[in-house]
């Protein structure tokens, strides 16, 4: 073989892998993208599809914990916003010269109010759905509300006061 045809057997062989690579990432997008918006429509019209699935709620337990789901939502989205707000805040107050550490505190308290606000808003969220549940479908809210908080039910039943307190003393599981 002389150089030129090595050449365009070389020049084929890289054309045909570039068609074979741009079909594979075109087939992988259009499914991709096919996917996420089933996904995402699927979401949003049944926001409470885990609570379904995870409780086994009848007909008329879902409208209730859809209209739960709403309520949560409705109070919690302008704590959500007002606390990016200030997160935006404190990082601009960062960012200047000479941060005024005054006001970033002010925008930490401020935080802290409205995450205490959200904190209180998923109490009653619970306290909700735990009114129109079952005494089995309440332990999975439970344990729901545990894996939620990263709790994953490790310190239930050592009784009062116990949590992680002396649990390796000398080697020894107590």
């Amino acid at each position: 073989m002389n150089f030129f045809s090595k050449n365009r057997f070389i020049f084929w062989l890289l054309c045909f892998l570039v068609v074979v690579n741009l079909s594979a990432l075109i087939a992988f997008l259009v499914f991709f993208s096919l996917n996420t918006s089933d996904s995402a429509q699927q979401w949003q019209r049944t926001p409470g599809m885990k609570f379904r699935q995870e409780l086994s709620l009848s007909p008329a337990q879902s409208e209730q914990v859809d209209v739960i789901l709403a309520g949560y939502r409705e109070s919690t989205e302008p704590l959500i916003s007002n606390i990016r707000a200030y997160r935006a805040e404190i990082l601009e107050e960062l960012a200047s010269d000479n941060p005024d550490t005054s006001h970033i505190n002010a925008f930490v308290s401020e935080i802290s109010s409205l995450q205490k606000q959200m904190q209180k808003a998923s109490v009653n969220q619970y306290l909700a759905l735990k009114e129109i549940c079952t005494p089995l479908q309440c332990q999975r809210l439970s344990a729901l509300y545990f894996e939620l908080y990263g709790c994953q039910d490790s310190f239930r039943g050592r009784g009062p006061g116990k949590g992680m307190k002396h649990q390796f003393r000398r080697g020894q599981v107590h």
